[in-house]
């Protein structure tokens, strides 16, 4: 499982690919899914030489984050491999691969969560063969302010590539009183009553307009 490891990742990292980071947040730890992925069919031109340069970049990263499960992720089109680990909120900023991805990276949980960083994204220095890296935010709690790119469900999305990367600070507020599951039951609820006005409004005209034909 090594030796695969090994020279699945090395083809990864000097052949070029695209890395997701997605934290989740939750009451009392912070989970880190780290994928780094490429296309199925460059794992076949893998040689001993690109193994042998491997070794050095896979002895670096791990050294200090042994801690992260590994596992190899493989679909039809695409594969790569994965860490996972769950940290402790008082873990997160001694431990986690991001925190090593800027020069200030800080964490407050006296009110809530909030999460701010540098505007350097250092790890495209460190790991230039990666192509993009996807960071992603979720939380079962309100995300109530974030400069993500986008934002989908209650996930926060930011795109780092080579272009923007020497630019692109991380900055999000959590409200842990409040959970993502209440805000969408009052989306519903005003949802429900702009509906319910509208329907009042078209029944008004009708009854306006049949009045008027009966006075006709």
């Amino acid at each position: 499982m090594k030796k695969i490891l090994i020279l699945l990742i090395s083809v990864i990292l000097l052949t070029g690919c695209n890395a997701t980071y997605d934290i989740n947040v939750k009451s009392d730890k912070i989970e880190d899914t780290i994928t780094i992925m490429t296309d199925s069919s460059n794992v076949s031109r893998a040689n001993k030489t690109t193994t042998d340069l491997f070794n050095q970049k896979i002895g670096e990263w791990e050294n200090g984050h042994d801690f992260y499960k590994r596992e190899i992720v493989t679909t039809e089109e695409k594969t790569g491999y994965q860490y996972k680990y769950s940290f402790a909120y008082d873990e997160y900023d001694a431990m986690s691969q991001i925190r090593k991805c800027y020069e200030n990276f800080n964490i407050d949980t006296t009110n809530g969560f909030k999460l701010s960083t540098s505007e350097e994204f250092l790890c495209k220095n460190y790991y230039p063969q990666v192509n993009s890296v996807t960071v992603s935010i979720t939380s079962e709690y309100e995300i109530t302010n974030s400069n993500a790119d986008s934002v989908r469900n209650n996930t926060h999305i930011w795109k780092i590539n080579s272009k923007n990367y020497k630019n692109k600070p991380i900055h999000i507020e959590i409200n842990k009183q409040k959970t993502y599951e209440e805000e969408k039951e009052k989306n519903t609820d005003t949802l429900k009553n702009i509906l319910f006005i509208l329907f009042f409004i078209v029944i008004v005209i009708i009854f306006i307009r049949i009045k008027k034909d009966i006075k006709k």
